[in-house]
């Protein structure tokens, strides 16, 4: 009887650990710091859910950005969402004005009819860097 405990015991046990990497490996957040790490593109977003956030990484940056409806009429519209990220300017030193549209374009795919604003500091960057060319 004892065996048969132990044997039901390892079973749930290895049941368990498949879980648990399974969940690991499919974790959106694990993947969004991969691809930031290998400078990919990847977009994190839950479509149903429009009052969370956003996130995005983009060459290495981490983007966030928040959704904003116009009324509570309307829960699957988006109308504006803001972007800004808390990586320092050296992080954006590699950006062009064509990587910044490149962006816009990837996060009109996914909310095409919204306006899209910027955080002053990005917008500073953005200034700084049409001055330049």
């Amino acid at each position: 009887m004892l065996v048969i405990m132990i044997r039901l015991a390892l079973l749930a046990l290895l049941i368990y650990a498949v879980y648990r990497i399974v969940q690991f490996l499919g974790s959106p957040d694990r993947r969004l710091k991969t691809a930031q790490a290998k400078k990919h593109f990847y977009f994190f977003d839950e479509r149903k859910n429009t009052r969370k956030n956003f996130r995005l990484t983009f060459k290495g940056v981490l983007f966030e950005g928040e959704k904003h409806i116009p009324s509570k009429d309307h829960p699957l519209f988006i109308h504006t969402v803001f972007v800004w990220t808390e990586s320092p300017e050296e992080k954006l030193g590699a950006f062009t004005a064509a990587d910044f549209s490149e962006l816009e374009e990837k996060i009109k795919q996914r909310f095409p009819d919204c306006k899209i604003d910027w955080d002053s500091s990005i917008l500073k960057w953005r200034n700084k860097q049409a001055e330049q060319q």
